[in-house]
């Protein structure tokens, strides 16, 4: 690991690192003693709440805003701006002109996207198999912290990105073709529309 490591993210994520650093510090203090590494200097965590800049250096800027996910607050979207690219993270969230508006202008937005046919059709069948939860109930918890994809089309057309990538698919069901994922997404949105998969260097 690098002798200094910067974390961004919503509160608790300062209690978060910690705990996941004492989990860990058995292998930290091997790693130090066996391979004569030095000691891991303990992260600069910054917890971000608001939306604007969350950091900068010579080489990225990056900006954050607050999108949807209850009750996650605050949930965020980041955008990195580099030298010769931009690209935006929505994050888990529900439609949002937030995303939108972070994105304009941006080479690659990157959303999670609902397919909710399929997401339907999977909830009636894992009920049929038992699965103890109210189809209704689970149906209105996804719309409120998830985006339909065609919603995602039209907030990657709204925002004049180049490149639409369409990620944490939801359901992530290997059956579903990506031409049904672009399909909806492109009855909004007229650019490049990329389905994600596990690895994908784009």
């Amino acid at each position: 690991m690098p002798d200094t490591v910067r974390v961004f993210g919503p509160a608790p994520l300062k209690q978060m690192t910690d705990y996941s650093l004492r989990a860990h510090q058995a292998t930290i203090d091997l790693w130090v003693r066996d391979f004569k590494v030095k000691p891991l200097v303990p992260p600069v965590v910054k917890e971000v709440s608001t939306a604007g800049m969350t950091a900068e250096d010579e080489h990225v800027k990056v900006t954050a805003a607050i999108v949807k996910h209850p009750p996650m607050q605050p949930a965020l979207a980041y955008r990195f701006d580099f030298h010769d690219r931009s690209v935006v993270f929505s994050g888990d969230t529900a439609p949002t002109e937030a995303v939108a508006k972070l994105a304009r202008g941006a080479d690659i937005l990157v959303h999670e996207a609902m397919y909710v046919p399929a997401l339907e059709a999977f909830l009636h069948d894992r009920i049929a198999q038992g699965t103890p939860v109210r189809f209704g109930d689970f149906v209105a918890h996804m719309k409120t912290v998830h985006s339909p994809v065609e919603e995602v089309g039209r907030i990657a057309q709204e925002s004049g990105v180049r490149t639409l990538v369409l990620s944490h698919l939801t359901p992530s069901i290997e059956t579903i073709p990506e031409e049904t994922w672009r399909r909806a997404a492109a009855q909004q949105f007229k650019g490049e529309i990329v389905v994600a998969r596990d690895s994908m260097v784009l």
